[in-house]
Order: structure tokens, then sequence, then C-alpha cells
């Protein structure tokens, strides 16, 4: 069973410390619960109800792919190995969240190149992935649909579309 994450922000949530109950620490720069609860609201508006549909999970639309890279978070006392591990996880508010915190430590990088790695470039990794989380954020309708409802929680937002 894995430790469940432990969250404590610092200087008014600018940094987060993040316990992976290893002993491995992280310092994720600006992923705070503002920035958090913004990319639940882009995904889905943050629909508490949301199940699974096409591959997608939860409020935060998680994939069994996103899953994996995220170290496989589990709800306390479930095993990974179980078949609906990951649903249900997905579909469990701070699971979910537990997931996104330990994919952003994994890929979380400035995508946008203006030298800050930010909640910006943390909806940039949702939306593209953690490895081509610098593709331009105008290529489809979905990803300006994206891009529209981050800066409706994020108005300071200077992504471009």
């Amino acid at each position: 069973m894995r430790a469940s994450v432990a969250v404590l922000f610092i200087v008014f949530g600018v940094l987060e410390w993040v316990s992976t109950g290893d002993g491995a620490d992280l310092i994720l720069q600006n992923l705070n619960h503002q920035c958090l609860r913004c990319l639940c609201h882009v995904a889905t508006g943050c629909d508490l109800t949301m199940g699974c549909v096409k591959g997608y999970c939860g409020p935060y639309k998680i994939s069994k792919i996103y899953w994996k890279d995220a170290d496989e978070v589990t709800l306390p006392d479930d095993d990974k190995e179980r078949a609906g591990a990951y649903e249900d996880c997905a579909i469990s508010y701070n699971c979910a969240q537990k997931l996104v915190v330990n994919y952003m430590s994994k890929y979380g990088r400035d995508c946008n190149g203006d030298g800050v790695t930010n909640c910006e470039d943390y909806m940039m990794i949702n939306f593209n992935g953690g490895v081509q989380c610098q593709t331009p954020m105008n290529r489809s309708e979905i990803a300006i649909q994206w891009v529209t409802k981050f800066k409706m929680c994020n108005p300071l937002s200077h992504i471009w579309i």
C-alpha cells in the first residue's frame, strides 16, 4: 500500500511541500490549492459526480496512462492491482488530486517559455501530456476551450491561444 501524500502550503501558496511518504520530499513551484481547483474546473467544471467516459475518469478527467505515470495512486487500503483501483481513485476528488500532484512532480516544468513554472504550465501539462507540454494551445477547438476555461478561473493568466 502506498503512503498518502501530505501537503503543506508555504509562502502564500507559491511553493508546496509534498511528502510522498517514502522519504522523498518534493517542492512544486506554484502548484497550490487554487491551481489544483482551476485544473479541475478546466477538465470537467470540477464535476464531482463525473464517472468514467471514453477512458477518462473523475473531476480531473484522468486516463489510465496518466494514473500509471502518476505512480498508480490508490484510495487508502486499496491495491493498485485490483480491477477498478484506477477508476475508484480517479473519481475520488482527494485521490485524483494526489494523482495530479504526483504527475506534476514528475513532469512539471516551464512549458510556455516564460521562465516560470506555474499553473499555466500545469494546465498545458494536463492537456498536452507531460512529455509534449510545449505544444501550443491553439491547435484544436478543445484546446482553445481549455484555455478559455483556464482564464475564467485564473484571470491573470498570460497563456496564449
